[in-house]
C-alpha cells in the first residue's frame, strides 16, 4: 500500500512516481543535503563525508551479489534469468564504465589525493554491511531484496541533481562531477529494469516490496546524515 491506495507491482509507473515523491521528502528534510544546498556545511565537512560515501560504494558490488543469491532456482522463478540479466548489466555498468576512476577524480576535486588514507567511520562500515543483514538471512526472500537494491537504485537521480548543483555554486568543484552526472541517468535505468524483473515474477505481497523499497530509500538518505553527525557537520552548523 502506497500513499493509502493500494498498488500492484506491475503497475511500475505508479510505484516509480510514489516512491520518487518519497525520495524528494527525505532529501527536504536531510540536514546534509540540507545544509549541502544552502552552502551551510563546512568545505571540510563536505569532503568527508563524500569521503565515506565512497567507501561505502567500494563495497557496493556485494549487495547485487546478496540478490544474485537470493533469487529463486530455475523453474520456481519463472524470470529468474531476466533478474539475473538485470543484475549481471548493473554490474557490467559498474566495471565497463570505470566508475572507480570517475569516483577517484572526484575525490581529488575535493582535495583528497590518497583515498586509501581516509579511515571507515562505525556508521560506514554498518551501512555497507546492512543489506547482508537484512536480505541474506533464509528468511528474507530474493524479491524483496531486489525491491531493496531498486529503491537504493532510485535515490540517485534527486540526490546527484542536488549535489551536482551545489558543488560548483557553494564550493567551487566544478570538475570531477562526471561521476554523478552519469549516475543522474543510469541509476534511474537501473530501478525501472530491476522493479519490472520483479514484477513480471514475484509471488511476494506486493505492498512488502514497496515497504523493503521504502526502507532502503530512507537507510541511504539517512547515511548521509549519520555521516555527517558523525564528524561533526551538524552539531558545529547548528552552533554557528
Amino acid at each position: 500500500m502506497v500513499n493509502g491506495t493500494s498498488v500492484r507491482p506491475l503497475d511500475s509507473r505508479a510505484v516509480a512516481q510514489s516512491l520518487e515523491s518519497h525520495v524528494c521528502h527525505l532529501l527536504a528534510e536531510s540536514t546534509f543535503f540540507s545544509d549541502l544546498s544552502a552552502g551551510r556545511a563546512r568545505p571540510e565537512h563536505v569532503r568527508d563525508v563524500f569521503g565515506q560515501y565512497y567507501l561505502w560504494r567500494n563495497r557496493f558490488h556485494r549487495w547485487f551479489g546478496v540478490c544474485v543469491a537470493k533469487i529463486a532456482p530455475f523453474g520456481e522463478a519463472l524470470n529468474a534469468s531476466r533478474m539475473l540479466c538485470e543484475l549481471v548489466a548493473c554490474l557490467e555498468q559498474e566495471v565497463k564504465g570505470d566508475h572507480y576512476g570517475l569516483a577517484v577524480s572526484f575525490l581529488a576535486a575535493l582535495g583528497i589525493d590518497d583515498p586509501a588514507r581516509i579511515m571507515a567511520l562505525p556508521v560506514t562500515d554498518a551501512y555497507a554491511e546492512s543489506f547482508l543483514r537484512c536480505y541474506f538471512p533464509v528468511d528474507r526472500s530474493g524479491d524483496e531484496a531486489l525491491a531493496a537494491l531498486a529503491g537504493r537504485e532510485l535515490v540517485g537521480p534527486s540526490r546527484n541533481k542536488i549535489i551536482i548543483g551545489a558543488l560548483p555554486e557553494h564550493y567551487g568543484v566544478t570538475s570531477g562531477l562526471e561521476f554523478f552526472q552519469l549516475h543522474t541517468d543510469l541509476e534511474a535505468e537501473h530501478f525501472r529494469a530491476l522493479w519490472g524483473a520483479l514484477a513480471d515474477d514475484t509471488k511476494t505481497d506486493s505492498r512488502r516490496l514497496i515497504e523493503a523499497a521504502r526502507l532502503e530509500i530512507w537507510e541511504h538518505v539517512t547515511f548521509w546524515d549519520d555521516v555527517y553527525s558523525a564528524i561533526g557537520g551538524s552539531e558545529s552548523e547548528a552552533a554557528s
